[in-house]
């Protein structure tokens, strides 16, 4: 898969193939923490979590409307995105460009059963990160990009009541998820 007509610059400027250099942006926001640690690796960003086997597209469907609109409000060329799967950090596999649309991530996800593992989808101009695992779909950004998504939602409360929902629910949060979500959504 292609952006159409998108100069693939990202990576040269660095110097590196296109994975790599995603890699090095993904290792530098994202560290490979699983809930109830926070994902962090910089300040400046902040983020939501879901249940992924809650949804067929893996996470609610507002949540990707307003976070597909801010994305293409907000971005700056190139806006496409980029999607990597994953094993572990030193065992990534080939990255591919993909439309900055719900269509194009649904298509990438039904190539090679690519929705079955675990992967990275992102902004090439580096303003968000989405890491989809076999449990969480953990959407990272840069704060300006989650206080537009967030607003969208209806607010900081709104979005920490949606992921209580999802992640607790009527559970006990024996595991200290409460506090997981207050630690995505604390920067904004």
């Amino acid at each position: 898969m292609t952006l159409d007509g998108m100069a693939d610059h990202f990576p040269e400027a660095l110097g590196l193939s296109p994975t790599a250099a995603w890699l090095n942006f993904i290792e530098s926001i994202v560290l490979p923490t699983m809930p109830p640690d926070l994902p962090f690796a910089i300040q400046g960003w902040a983020g939501m979590a879901f249940d992924r086997t809650s949804y067929e597209d893996l996470a609610p469907d507002s949540v990707w409307e307003c976070w597909m609109a801010v994305h293409d409000q907000a971005a700056s060329y190139p806006s496409g995105l980029g999607a990597v799967r994953y094993r572990n950090a030193s065992d990534l596999l080939s990255g591919v460009h993909i439309k900055p649309d719900m269509e194009s991530i649904r298509t990438y996800w039904d190539e090679n059963y690519s929705f079955l593992r675990d992967h990275y989808v992102f902004s090439l101009d580096q303003q968000w990160i989405i890491r989809l695992d076999q449990d969480t779909t953990l959407f990272l950004g840069k704060l300006d990009f989650m206080r537009s998504v967030v607003d969208r939602l209806g607010g900081v409360a709104e979005v920490r009541k949606m992921m209580d929902d999802d992640l607790i629910g009527d559970a006990d949060d024996v595991v200290g998820l409460g506090t997981y979500i207050d630690g995505l959504l604390a920067p904004l």
